[in-house]
């Protein structure tokens, strides 16, 4: 949500909402006894969105995936228009769309439609911005 104050200067701001019902994970749980207490009460949230995020995220880590999602940014796509563009035969390409449904990043509207989620839309969103940002030649103050 972004906020606009009196200064004309916005405030993005985002509020979360947790279940109650997540369980700590692995080494992220920041465990300090064997009763459960934990150092930090932040990791049980970390430990649950790190599975997520990384699936979703390792879904971008391929050219034919990002040339899909970018061709998904403009809109519902059918199987064939990106076949022509990522240029890949019927099998790959459904491996490809595949990692990316499991991802939670497209869903099919219907049969050979497929439209970007939510989260997907943001995901795109965020991957160019930071691709941008990587490629800032200024050295380092």
């Amino acid at each position: 949500m972004v906020e606009s104050t009196a200064t004309g200067v916005d405030q993005i701001t985002k509020t979360v909402e947790v279940p109650a019902t997540l369980q700590p994970v692995g080494r992220a749980t920041g465990r300090t006894s064997r009763q459960g207490g934990t150092k930090d009460p932040h990791a049980r949230v970390v430990a649950a969105m790190s599975a997520g995020a990384c699936r979703a995220l390792g879904a971008l880590g391929h050219s034919a995936r990002a040339k899909m999602l970018r061709t998904l940014l403009d809109g519902p796509a059918t199987y064939r228009a990106l076949q022509r563009v990522t240029r890949l035969k019927a099998g790959p390409l459904y491996h490809h769309v595949n990692q990316l449904r499991l991802a939670g990043l497209i869903l099919p509207k219907r049969r050979d439609l497929y439209e970007l989620t939510r989260g997907g839309r943001n995901l795109v969103l965020v991957a160019f911005v930071l691709a941008a940002m990587t490629r800032d030649p200024r050295r380092r103050p």
